[in-house]
C-alpha cells in the first residue's frame, strides 16, 4: 500500500508539472496582449474577461490573482471584479474537458511534437510557446493515463472508506474537497483525480458532485494567500471570490438541486469521465447565472460587509 500510495502522489507531481508547462506557454504566448490589457470596466467585460483568461492560462488562481493585481491600478468596479470572478469560474472547466479527450496516440503526438518544436533552433516564441503547451498537454495525459491504471488496482474499500461509502456525510465529503484542493492548490488537479477514478465506478457521481462544490471553496485559500500584500482594492476581489464560491456551495448544496444536474449530466452522456465535466460545467454556469442576475445586491452586500472606507465603487 506504501508503493500504491508513494506511486499516486507520484503522478499527481506529474500532473501538477503539466498544468504549470501549459500555464507558462500560454503566458508566454499571450504575454504581451495580457500586459496591454485594459478593458473597459463593464460586468460583460468581465465576464468574458475571466472566461477568455482562465482558459488562456489554464487556472482560475492565476488569472483571479491578476485581476487582484489589475484592480489595484486602475479606477475601481466592484461588479467588473464579480463578474470576472463568474466567468474565471466557468473558465476552468475548459481544462477539464482537455482532459476527456486524452487517448494514448494524442498523448504520444503532444509530447513527441511538443518536443520537437521546444527544441528546433527557431528564434521565434511563438514555436517555443506552442511546444511547450503541447508537452505540458502530453505530461497531463500521462499522468492521467497513470492514475488511470492505479484506480484499478487500489483496494476498493479503501477509497470507499475515503470518499465512496454510501453513508458518507456530504458535509464530509464537501470537506474533503476543500482540504484535497486547498493542499495541492489546484482544483483542476483535484478533477483530475477524480475523472481518472471515475473509470471503475468506485466514485458515484453524486459524491464527486459534493467534492467539486468543496474543491471549489478551496480555491478561495490561493487567492486570499495573494492577497495578503495587495491594498484594499486587492482584497475586495478575493473577498468577492469567497462569497461567491461558498454561497454559491450553500445554494447547489440542497439535494432539490444536485439530482437536476446529476441527471443532466447522465442523460447527456455514458462517459464517467465527461459526466464529471458536465456537473462541473452546469453547477458553475447555474450559479455565475444567479449572481449575474443579482449582481447589483451582491456587490452592495460585499460592499457593505467589508467597508466601503476607500471609495470602492460597487457599479
Amino acid at each position: 500500500m506504501y508503493t500504491l500510495s508513494l506511486l499516486i502522489f507520484i503522478y499527481i507531481g506529474i500532473f501538477i508539472f503539466g498544468i504549470v508547462l501549459m500555464r507558462i506557454g500560454f503566458q508566454t504566448l499571450t504575454y504581451t496582449h495580457i500586459k496591454q490589457f485594459t478593458p473597459k470596466l463593464s460586468p460583460m467585460n468581465g465576464f468574458v474577461a475571466g472566461l477568455i483568461l482562465t482558459a488562456l492560462l489554464q487556472s482560475s488562481s492565476a488569472s483571479i490573482a491578476l485581476l487582484i493585481t489589475f484592480m489595484a491600478s486602475v479606477n475601481r468596479s466592484l461588479r467588473f471584479t464579480i463578474s470576472f470572478i463568474i466567468g474565471a469560474n466557468i473558465g476552468t472547466t475548459f481544462t477539464a474537458q482537455l482532459f476527456v479527450w486524452n487517448n494514448l496516440e494524442l498523448m504520444w503526438f503532444c509530447l513527441l511534437v511538443g518536443v520537437f518544436l521546444i527544441l528546433i533552433p527557431l528564434n521565434h516564441y511563438l514555436w517555443f510557446s506552442t511546444g511547450v503547451i503541447l508537452f505540458g498537454l502530453g505530461v497531463i495525459f500521462t499522468a492521467l493515463h497513470g492514475l488511470e491504471n492505479l484506480a484499478s488496482v487500489v483496494p476498493t474499500t479503501r477509497i470507499e472508506e475515503l470518499i465512496g461509502g454510501e453513508q458518507q456525510s456530504t458535509l464530509q465529503l464537501l470537506f474533503l474537497g476543500f482540504a484535497l484542493t486547498a493542499i495541492i492548490q489546484s482544483s483542476t488537479t483535484v478533477t483530475g483525480i477524480l475523472m481518472s477514478f471515475s473509470h471503475e465506478g468506485i466514485i458515484p457521481l453524486a459524491h464527486t458532485y459534493y467534492l467539486l462544490l468543496g474543491a471549489n471553496i478551496g480555491t478561495c485559500l490561493t487567492i486570499l494567500i495573494v492577497s495578503i500584500s495587495q491594498p484594499f482594492y486587492g482584497k475586495i476581489t478575493a473577498y468577492s471570490h469567497i462569497w461567491i464560491n461558498v454561497l454559491g456551495a450553500i445554494i447547489a448544496f440542497p439535494s432539490i438541486l444536485r439530482e437536476p444536474v446529476i441527471n443532466i449530466a447522465a442523460w447527456l452522456t455514458t462517459n464517467p469521465e465527461q459526466q464529471i465535466v458536465y456537473v462541473s460545467i452546469l453547477y458553475n454556469v447555474l450559479i455565475g447565472v444567479i449572481f449575474l442576475i443579482l449582481l447589483k445586491p451582491f456587490s452592495h452586500f460585499v460592499t457593505m460587509v467589508h467597508k466601503n472606507k476607500k471609495g470602492l465603487s460597487s457599479s
